[in-house]
């Protein structure tokens, strides 16, 4: 298709979906439905749409841009202008503070870039977080009678329930249909799938479900699409395991069970997703936020979920990157926790003792290239990187050594921030430019 038909498409879908949002409000008015039930509607719509993208677009970039002229339109909509004329209100009116709609785009967009070929990768995933979504958060707000606390508010566990038994069913019937999977794999992987995707739904906050579900469950089925029962079988009790374990060494942290659950679930993907020497310098990073957090507090209103939903969406990104540019981001993305677990040290040390950061970075550095190693020659692009390695973590120690910022508030943002500086520079001047 030409530039010109793709452009049309993509206006067409956007004004597609301002039509939906417009005609849930006129349907709101006359019937008086409630604020999550416009929402869901919207949702379920924008999903039902999103099933059509691979048989709309055959190429990559129009279905990138889409994505982020629609991120572009809903940030739009948040505008206190634009919001006193009422559009926007069929996602925005709920009262808990969401970016769900932003996250659906991007998790779109994502599951396209990365399922080419594949149907099961793409569909189910994006069923799920339409349909089992929509269904527990309607069932939970009518039927939800046992409700537990997260830090934004509460969810059912009918809810959780639903949600459960609607992904097992969808997973089970697109399995069968989209892949040539052996039937008992179909039936452990359904009710895998139904598993994790709840505990993911459950444990999620601020919309963040609409991203991290179908991403999970992406991440699982590529991973397990052709393993035995067995496989998939052992998988689930390392995640149970892992989770149990955890959750009994969370009250020696101070971490809520929330946070804790939320953090156990990201290990395991990254785990799944690459080797898993390269979950080591993530997993150092985290216990060092926990280390800063206790001996210097971050004001942050739940300062464990900020790191969580930081390194999740860092190593999003760094995935991301390396799929639609074709030159993986892993050791970018190692180096990168490593620039974190040097901060968040810093922050933990009395001032007395800042000289002990540098071995702390030099510790750090070593693992860097020993990780980069074991991730092979293909990760290693770019060629010897040492002086990378220094200077990237030399950027993150700056801020919290010089005390730029108190980090009190926003300490994981600001720290994130600068352990990306030097590879995402490398990853420029090499990887794009280059």
């Amino acid at each position: 298709m030409s530039v010109a038909g793709n452009l049309g498409l993509i206006a067409f879908s956007v004004a597609l979906l301002l039509g939906a949002m417009a005609g849930v409000q006129i349907a709101a008015r006359r019937f008086a439905l409630s604020p999550e039930l416009q929402r869901k509607i919207v949702h379920v719509a924008t999903g039902l749409y999103a099933l059509s993208l691979p048989l709309t677009f055959s190429a990559t970039w129009p279905v990138v841009a889409l994505v982020a002229v629609s991120v572009v339109v809903m940030g739009a909509l948040r505008l206190p202008a634009v919001r006193k004329l009422g559009l926007g209100s069929a996602v925005h009116s709920v009262e808990r503070k969401s970016y769900g709609e932003i996250y659906l785009a991007i998790a779109v967009g994502f599951l396209f870039l990365r399922s080419q070929g594949q149907p099961a990768l793409y569909v189910i995933p994006v069923l799920v977080l339409t349909l089992a979504d929509s269904a527990a958060a309607l069932v939970g707000t009518s039927y939800g009678r046992r409700r537990f606390p997260i830090e934004r508010g509460q969810k059912s566990f009918e809810g959780v329930a639903t949600f459960f038994v609607v992904t097992v069913l969808i997973s089970m019937i697109a399995l069968l249909l989209l892949t040539d999977a052996p039937r008992g794999s179909v039936i452990v992987l359904a009710f895998m799938i139904g598993a994790f995707g709840a505990l993911v739904e459950a444990d999620s906050w601020g919309g963040l479900d609409n991203l991290f579900v179908p991403l999970g469950v992406h991440f699982l089925l590529a991973e397990h699409l052709q393993s035995s029962p067995s496989v998939i079988g052992a998988q689930a009790a390392i995640l149970a395991v892992s989770m149990a374990a955890v959750l009994l060494l969370a009250p020696r942290f101070n971490v809520s069970r929330h946070a804790a659950r939320s953090a156990t679930v990201f290990i395991f993907l990254v785990c799944s997703v690459t080797y898993p020497e390269n979950a080591l310098l993530p997993i150092v990073a985290l216990m060092a936020h926990f280390a800063a957090r206790a001996f210097n507090p971050d004001r942050s209103e739940f300062p464990d979920l900020d790191f969580v939903a930081m390194a999740a969406g860092v190593s999003i990104f760094w995935l991301w990157i390396g799929e639609y540019f074709d030159r993986t981001g892993i050791n970018l993305f190692v180096l990168t926790f490593a620039g974190v677990a040097l901060g968040m040290t810093i922050l933990a040390l009395p001032r007395r003792y800042a000289a002990g950061s540098l071995v702390v970075a030099l510790a750090l550095g070593i693992a860097v290239e020993w990780i980069a190693e074991r991730n092979g020659l293909r990760a290693a692009w770019f060629g010897d990187f040492r002086l990378w390695i220094a200077a990237s973590l030399a950027l993150a120690a700056a801020a919290p050594l010089l005390r730029l910022w108190t980090f009190e508030r926003f300490r994981c943002p600001l720290i994130f921030a600068g352990a990306s500086l030097a590879p995402l520079a490398l990853y420029l001047s090499k990887g794009i430019l280059a």
